[in-house]
């Protein structure tokens, strides 16, 4: 085990893509590599083409035949969950962090039988050392807890240790190990490995699911876009870096079984994957706790901030968010690791459902052209497109920027074209937001980073999850997510994003998007086309 850094607040963590380090290192690689960008090959736009005609006139409730399955045998349409009636379905938009912490809190609180938690980032500071707390007591009451985090995206050592202390407590934490090993399990071994992948340490489990009590009446979970830390809770108003913007839904019924599938089906995935390295991890992991037998488990000095310890536990009195609706809904979960693309052809089949109104929140917004020439057949039949992501001064990887708004022009252009001029309604086309984090009104920036996956459609459809529409999410992350048929959930959701999230955000102009696409700086230029190089991995 690595020692810890004792007296030491612990830092915030993110995904390997977010690290400047790492963006560092691949502008480096790129002076190495040749210029390749798989998604934009012709043989790319050609499969793109192909997957915007299999959606058109589909419906994202629609039977498994309208869905395009994996192609390998042993997986097909497996992967699809049915479709839940609203007696099966009950749902509540959580309107930011502080109440996603409540409502989760709540659910941990009245769990009887099991925890399942799975996160990319599960971080050891004081909102993710609350939860660790309470997941020991519910081991300590009997309940069986288990949790899935991605084995490199947690990398601090406060961090590290509070999964050992979890796991010397019996709870089983997959994506850790002991004494760091955890890697081993990501490094694919020629002629051992299945279908061997010199890639696979790049595709991350991106998923966030948050299931107490399935197969219960009791039953509850939560998904959407929030991991666990700090910044997700927005637990210090102070910190704007670390004081997020994000999207969950909490839910009920029988859908909770298909979350749970999801989560089972990923466990046992996490637990195969240890035999690549001959089960060394567990071999290390059974020396480890014959050591515990002998010394005792080790008490762990984590640090903690006193004002950020009472912070959360204010956030975790709040009043538990309680407004459901029932509604017909769907779970999706794409595993592009097994060739599947569910979440995407879901996105695809809404943009072609709607007919007035499309609002998009997603935290890193780079429009493959599957996704483009959706937004854009969507616009032409007078639909209007209404999407923010995020801006320069609220991004926390300069790259995702770059690369988003380089597109922004040949999404825009749609508004110039006739049948879009042609529209009766004046609103049509294609508006791209940046978010800001501040309202017209604010003096300063009150919030930081848009972390939000969502969409509405005519304010009847909604979705919410963890995919990003990137080449990241769609080509290599696990992800998960819900589509609901409410009007009242849909109507929740776009009144936030209308009158809290666009406030907060203001329009590129069409001077602006071709100014991004054709930068007047060459050092921005050349910013371009390094991040250019890699866009399929960030």
């Amino acid at each position: 085990m690595p020692p810890l850094a004792p007296g030491q607040p612990p830092p915030a963590e993110r995904a390997p893509r977010r690290s400047a380090a790492g963006l560092a290192a691949l502008a480096a690689l790129a002076a190495l590599t040749p210029a390749c960008a798989s998604s934009r090959s012709p043989a790319a736009l050609r499969a793109a083409q192909r997957l915007v005609a299999h959606a058109r006139g589909t419906s994202v409730f629609g039977p498994p035949g309208q869905f395009l399955g994996s192609e390998l045998p042993e997986v097909g349409s497996s992967g699809l969950f049915p479709v839940r009636s609203p007696d099966e379905c009950e749902l509540a938009i959580l309107a930011g962090g502080e109440d996603s912490f409540a409502a989760r809190m709540a659910l941990l609180a009245g769990a009887q039988r099991t925890i399942r938690i799975q996160a990319l980032i599960f971080t050891g500071d004081e909102a993710g050392l609350r939860v660790a707390e309470v997941l020991k007591q519910k081991q300590r009451q009997g309940v069986d807890v288990r949790v899935i985090v991605d084995g490199v995206s947690n990398p601090s050592l406060q961090t590290q240790w509070m999964y050992f202390d979890l796991k010397q407590h019996g709870i089983e934490v997959e994506g850790y190990e002991a004494v760091g090993l955890q890697w081993i399990n990501e490094v694919p071994l020629p002629l051992i490995t299945p279908r061997y992948n010199p890639l696979l340490p790049n595709q991350r489990y991106h998923e966030k699911l948050w299931i107490v009590d399935a197969g219960t009446p009791g039953a509850g979970a939560v998904l959407g876009g929030l991991n666990i830390a700090n910044e997700y809770f927005r637990v210090d108003p102070g910190d704007l870096a670390h004081y997020w913007r994000d999207q969950d839904v909490v839910v009920r019924g029988a859908v909770v079984h298909d979350l749970t599938a999801a989560f089972d089906r990923n466990w046992t995935h996490f637990k195969a994957i240890k035999t690549r390295g001959g089960a060394l991890t567990d071999a290390a992991w059974k020396v480890t706790r014959a050591v515990l037998a002998r010394t005792g488990k080790p008490d762990i000095p984590f640090s903690r901030r006193g004002r950020l310890v009472r912070a959360v536990a204010a956030l975790e009195a709040r009043a538990v968010p309680g407004d459901f609706h029932p509604a017909r809904c769907r779970f999706f979960q794409s595993r592009p690791r097994l060739h599947e693309s569910y979440i995407l052809q879901a996105y695809l089949k809404l943009l072609d459902m709607a007919r007035r109104e499309v609002l998009i929140a997603n935290a890193y917004f780079v429009p493959t052209p599957t996704m483009a020439m959706a937004i854009r057949e969507a616009a032409r039949r007078c639909v209007r497109v209404v999407v923010i992501t995020n801006s320069a001064v609220t991004n926390d990887t300069p790259g995702i920027n770059l690369l988003g708004r380089g597109y922004y022009r040949e999404l825009v252009a749609v508004n110039a074209t006739a049948p879009v001029k042609a529209c009766p309604n004046r609103d049509a086309g294609v508006e791209i937001w940046e978010w800001q984090g501040r309202a017209p009104g604010d003096a300063r920036q009150t919030q930081g980073l848009l972390h939000a996956k969502f969409a509405v459609v005519d304010r009847q459809l909604g979705l919410v999850g963890s995919h990003n529409l990137d080449p990241r999410s769609e080509r290599l992350n696990s992800e998960s997510a819900i589509v609901y048929d409410s009007p009242d959930l849909a109507d929740q959701l776009a009144r936030s994003f209308l009158e809290r999230d666009l406030a907060a955000s203001r329009r590129i102009t069409d001077a602006e998007a071709a100014s991004f696409e054709h930068p007047a700086s060459v050092l921005r230029r050349f910013q371009k086309r390094i991040a250019r190089l890699f866009e399929d991995q960030l």
